[in-house]
This record gives C-alpha cells, structure tokens and sequence, in this order.
C-alpha cells in the first residue's frame, strides 16, 4: 500500500484540506485563504538528490491580504528519529525556490505513537540560541478514532482509519463511520474520496461487511438509512463476494432472519426453513429488500416472486 499516495490524493482535494484545517489546526484555519489555493506539483529533490514523495506543498494567501505564502504538509507512514531535521530542510529548499514563507506541518500514521520529541528543531550555544525551528504535528496514533467517526467533517472522518480503536469494534466503528459521513454536509466526490480511503485502511473480511449490513438495517428513520446506504453497499458487497466464494450461505441466511425478525417479529420454523432454502444471491437480495418491508405481507410478496410460498 503506498501511504503517502493515498494521504497525497486525500488531501489534494480542496474541500477535504479545508476541513483539515478546520478540525486538527483551526488557528491557522483562521488565517488561511482557501479560495486560493494551488498545488505545487513540481518534482522537488531532497539536498541529498532524492526524489521528496511524502510531501504536498500548496501555495496559497493570508486572508484578507494579497501577500502569499506555503503550506507544507509532510506525511510520515513510518517513525524516523530524523524527522525535525528533514522538516527544516524541506522548508529551507522551499522558501528559497519559491521565496515565500512556509507553513510546515507534519502529519504521523504510524502504527503507534511517536515518541519522539521532534519539534520545536533547537541549537543552543552557551551565549545564545541559534535556531529555533517550530511546526506543527498530528500524531494520528494518539487521538482516539471513536470520538472522530462521529464528526461531520471530511477529514476526520478518513484521517480516524489511522487513530487508535479496539480491534473488536471494528465493525461499530465502520457503522458509525458510514452514518457521520452520510449526513455530512460535502460534496459527492468529497464523501467517495473518504470513503475509499477509509475502506483502504480498515477492510472488511466477508463477516464483518455482513455484520455491517445487519448494524445498518437498524437505523432509523427510513429516509436516513437509506442516505447512509448508498456509502456502505460498495462495501457490504466486497464482503458478499468473498462469502460468496467460500461458501458462507448459512451465515448469511442467519443474519438476514435476525433483521427479519427485528423488523416483522418472530418467524415460524417453517418460515425459517424455507428461507434457509434460498439461494445465497437469493438470501442476498433479500437481505436488501427486508429494508423496505413494513409487514409480514411485505415478505410474503417477496418470496412469492422468489417462488417460495410461506403458509
């Protein structure tokens, strides 16, 4: 997986570094014009001769004022004991290929905390200090990703895939994920922008995404579900495929008679067993229609066209 593409193409788009800004530094959101904003996508080269990937530079304005300035913004997958001596340089060769002053910002996806301290850069000598070098770092691995699915904010709400959460509330956290994202108020690019570097980070195997999809059947109203939904198929579907191939038909057919039985009440044993009998694709797309059932006559219609008859 290339971290520093997926973190690249996140925060590439406009609205996304907005909300960025907005959630982990908004003193500095405060002054930054987002309506100007350029991304600098000029191959820039390390004094070392290396080519610089981890990094997004954008040019951009001081509110309210026609005086410019940087922001760079510096993703780091994996700890590095020099990462202050790197920020410095990078912003050394970038204010003077661009002769602008430069925000910097490091952003950490480790696995764990950092623990090192690498900002404020400093060089004391006995009569004076002779560099002080300050930027700003968010240490993903630090904040707690529970907290952040529940935000209405693009950039939270993907930058959580990274926090720290209890592996066994994955599929809690994917569900709330999914519900924030629905109701947050962005644009369709933004939200499958999110989503897709959500789903990059924490998959789902084919009994989650199933588990997922029984989570979401309880959400109420009507009209919010089926809001949400439309993030959560792709996803509930990459875990139907591969149920699909190892052959997770009872499984399947258990959890779409406990959403039955949460929206219509108890099923006979003879109901149960002639939904046993479906299909998996037919267990599948029922597991799709009992969203919109209001009454048992609402299932019996169904498996009608399925040609099941239930007495």
């Amino acid at each position: 997986m290339n971290h520093d593409a997926l973190f690249k193409m996140l925060l590439k788009n406009p609205a996304v570094l907005k909300a960025f800004f907005e959630q982990f530094l908004p003193e500095a959101s405060a002054f930054v014009d987002f309506q100007h904003l350029e991304f600098v996508d000029k191959e820039r080269i390390t004094l070392g001769g290396k080519k610089r990937t981890g990094d997004l530079v954008v040019k951009t304005r001081f509110r309210g004022k026609e005086t410019g300035f940087l922001i760079h913004l510096e993703h780091q997958a994996q700890p590095d004991t020099n990462l202050g001596r790197r920020m410095l340089e990078y912003f050394v060769l970038d204010w003077q290929a661009f002769d602008l002053p430069v925000y910097p910002i490091a952003v950490l996806s480790h696995a764990r905390p950092g623990n090192i301290q690498a900002t404020p850069l400093a060089v004391d000598f006995p009569n004076k200090r002779v560099l002080d070098f300050n930027f700003d770092v968010i240490d993903l691995a630090r904040l707690d990703a529970r907290a952040f699915v529940k935000l209405h904010n693009p950039a939270a709400l993907a930058l959580a895939a990274r926090m720290k959460f209890d592996q066994n509330e994955k599929v809690r956290l994917t569900r709330d994920f999914f519900a924030s994202l629905g109701m947050t108020p962005t644009g369709r690019e933004e939200k499958e922008l999110v989503a897709e570097f959500f789903c990059r980070y924490q998959p789902l195997d084919s009994r989650e995404a199933l588990k997922l999809q029984e989570e979401m059947s309880m959400i109420s109203p009507d009209l919010v579900r089926q809001k949400i939904m439309q993030w959560t198929n792709p996803f509930i579907e990459i875990g139907r495929r591969e149920g699909i191939a190892k052959g997770r038909h009872e499984e399947a057919a258990e959890i779409v008679l406990r959403q039955l039985a949460r929206r219509l009440g108890l099923l006979t044993a003879t109901q149960k067993d002639r939904i046993k009998k479906l299909e998996l694709a037919q267990i599948e797309e029922l597991g799709e229609s009992l969203l919109d059932f209001k009454t048992r006559a609402d299932l019996v219609d169904w498996l009608k066209k399925a040609k099941y008859t239930i007495p």
